[in-house]
């Protein structure tokens, strides 16, 4: 079985979002095809290193990836796709500017229009499901742009409440979807430990939930835990990815 190369992009445009997130819109005719749409697609994000115009990506082969030699990897990083048009051909993918933020969120930050970088085919396996009652959707700043893809799929006319922990009320975002918001900041605490209290304190509509969760990986499992030992839902409702750790 043939893999697919990753596709080089370039970038269009980039806007901050809030204070910490910036917005990276992506071209190019290699675009052309991308199955971006859809809730929680995620991409591993090919980010080329000192020295290079352009991240050096794998070609595909039957006997699978071979890299160009005598050319340094890239720096590889999963994100989401927050928006994919495929009529305009634009991809927009968000980042979180940490401090002390890695190299991908370094690139972020200084991308400009024409700046290169490699892009896989998206994967991802969630889907809300329409027998459910209600839907919970949990996650940290680093989750938004999943977690607007997620609210933007949930069927009309069942409840759903949405708990995202982030730094202060700077970091809020307008969210599609009429899903109830809880925003939590979390100010100087350690992350995640607020988001995880308001989600154990808080009341869930009556009925089957279902759940989609990520952010910290610590909060992300504790919470798993509570969801299904002390709320009673379904393991197989209960949709749960962590994405970086706090230590």
């Amino acid at each position: 079985m043939t893999t697919t190369a990753p596709r080089l992009l370039q970038v269009q445009r980039s806007e901050r979002i809030t204070p910490r997130m910036v917005r990276v819109t992506l071209a190019g005719s290699e675009l052309a095809g991308f199955a971006g749409e859809g809730p929680d697609r995620r991409i591993k994000m090919f980010f080329p290193v000192p020295g290079q115009d352009r991240p050096a990506v794998p070609r595909a082969t039957s006997g699978g990836p071979v890299w160009p030699a005598g050319e340094p990897r890239p720096v590889i990083r999963t994100y989401t796709v927050r928006r994919f048009d495929a009529g305009v051909g634009e991809l927009d993918v968000d980042f979180v500017l940490h401090e002390g933020h890695g190299p991908a969120a370094a690139w972020a930050r200084e991308a400009s229009p024409g700046s290169w970088v490699g892009v896989s085919e998206p994967g991802g396996r969630y889907e809300p499901d329409p027998a459910a009652d209600y839907h919970l959707v949990i996650g940290d700043e680093t989750a938004l742009p999943a977690v607007a893809t997620v609210l933007d799929a949930l069927p009309a006319g069942v409840p759903a409440i949405a708990f995202l922990e982030v730094a202060d009320a700077g970091e809020e975002q307008q969210l599609p979807g009429a899903a109830t918001v809880r925003w939590v900041h979390r100010g100087d605490r350690e992350p995640g430990s607020p988001l995880s209290e308001v989600v154990q304190a808080a009341q869930f509509p009556t009925g089957a939930g279902q759940a989609w969760l990520s952010g910290e990986s610590a909060c992300v499992r504790d919470l798993r835990k509570h969801l299904l030992d002390e709320r009673g839902l379904d393991r197989r409702r209960v949709y749960a990815t962590g994405y970086w750790r706090a230590r």
